[in-house]
């Protein structure tokens, strides 16, 4: 219980940093999120955050584009801790990456992670994962959230309102309700091995 409670305490630290960072454009409704990302980069995504039995997180932004926010690009920080059922960033490691979007006029678009499980049912949010969307939501900040299962499985989630996310290219299967299913995986990791024989 001691060590829930330091856990939560170190999140809400994490939390209230997001709250102090100011942006300077103009956040987008809940009601007209509009998110678009490639295939190839789910799969990247997918390989990084599964590379050990621990769970992985990162942030995620990119362009937008016509009101479509394109997420594209990986932002990863140092870890107060990672292990197999869990991960925290560190405060001070998330604070910089936030000023340094701020500075290059982005905007944090996506948080992705990785959850222990397989199948489709891993990928549903815990307590703690819709506490932190509902704080960057609070904040104003356009994010989706992303869990992936360790077999494949994508869901992405928002609280508050409705988004639209398309993928594109292939090598992922749409199973509704912005889940996703990640195909081809063994013979994607056949080609990495063969180009680096």
């Amino acid at each position: 219980m001691h060590r829930v409670c330091r856990d939560l305490r170190r999140l809400n630290e994490l939390l209230d940093t997001l709250d102090q960072v100011q942006t300077t454009m103009v956040p987008a409704s809940p009601a007209q999120a509009r998110f678009t990302v490639s295939s190839l980069f789910l799969h990247d995504c997918f390989r990084e955050l599964t590379a050990d039995h621990r769970e992985q997180f990162f942030f995620v932004t990119g362009a937008e584009v016509n009101g479509v926010m394109v997420l594209d690009q990986k932002l990863e920080f140092a870890h107060q801790r990672r292990t197999a059922m869990g991960v925290e960033g560190q405060v001070a490691s998330t604070h910089r990456l936030l000023i340094k979007l701020e500075q290059f006029g982005h905007r944090l678009l996506a948080h992705f992670h990785s959850h222990p499980g397989r199948g489709l049912a891993s990928t549903g949010p815990s307590g703690t994962d819709e506490q932190f969307q509902r704080r960057l939501e609070q904040a104003g900040y356009p994010t989706v959230a992303a869990i992936f299962s360790r077999d494949g499985f994508v869901r992405f989630f928002r609280l508050e309102g409705e988004f639209e996310l398309h993928v594109h290219g292939a090598g992922v299967e749409d199973l509704g309700q912005h889940t996703y299913r990640l195909t081809a995986l063994d013979s994607l990791d056949r080609s990495n091995d063969s180009g680096s024989e």
